[in-house]
This record gives C-alpha cells, sequence and structure tokens, in this order.
C-alpha cells in the first residue's frame, strides 16, 4: 500500500478555486482511479489556506498510473497557479496491520 500526505498552502485569491478543484479530484479519482483507497480534502481549522490532502493507493502504480494521467494533469494546470508555494508531500510505503 502507498500513502501520500501532501499539505499545500493557496494564496487568498486562489484558495476557493483550489478547494473546490481537490473536491471534485476526491469525489472523482476513488471511482475513477482502479487501487484508489482513499482520497480525502480537508482545510486546516487554523489557516484556511492551508488544505491537506491524504490518499491511500492499493499500489505504488496504481499511484503512478494516477499521477501520468491526463486527469492529473488537467488538474495540476487549474490548482497549481493556486498555490502560494510549492507542495509538502511525503510518500510512505507499507502493509494495512487493521481494518
Amino acid at each position: 500500500m502507498l500513502t501520500a500526505r501532501v499539505r499545500v498552502t493557496a494564496t487568498d485569491e486562489g484558495r476557493q478555486t483550489l478547494i473546490d478543484t481537490l473536491s471534485a479530484e476526491a469525489a472523482s479519482v476513488p471511482t475513477t482511479f482502479e487501487g484508489c483507497e482513499l482520497f480525502v480534502v480537508s482545510v486546516d481549522t487554523h489557516d484556511p489556506n492551508t488544505v491537506m490532502i491524504a490518499e491511500e493507493w492499493a499500489t505504488k502504480d496504481d499511484f503512478d498510473t494516477y499521477v501520468a494521467s491526463d486527469h492529473f494533469k488537467k488538474t495540476m494546470a487549474i490548482a497549481g497557479p493556486c498555490l502560494a508555494a510549492p507542495p509538502d508531500s511525503a510518500y510512505y510505503q507499507g502493509d494495512r496491520v487493521g481494518p
């Protein structure tokens, strides 16, 4: 299993577009891409311009397929200009040990 944790900071002007774009992504990716088991977007309660993305993928190959897709490229074309800084990302490979 691959887990991705991504923290992004939006510009004031791009905040709502970023949240809307990532929310649409959270709704569509799990049903569109094989192996996506979780895609959650949340806004930091202390800083409304900080948005967190948590993803779980069955395999790294499933994740790589998503990142290489036209779907991802189109999403980044919209979300990218809304960012105040590069994303802070971390990826973890592991096994599920619980339900």
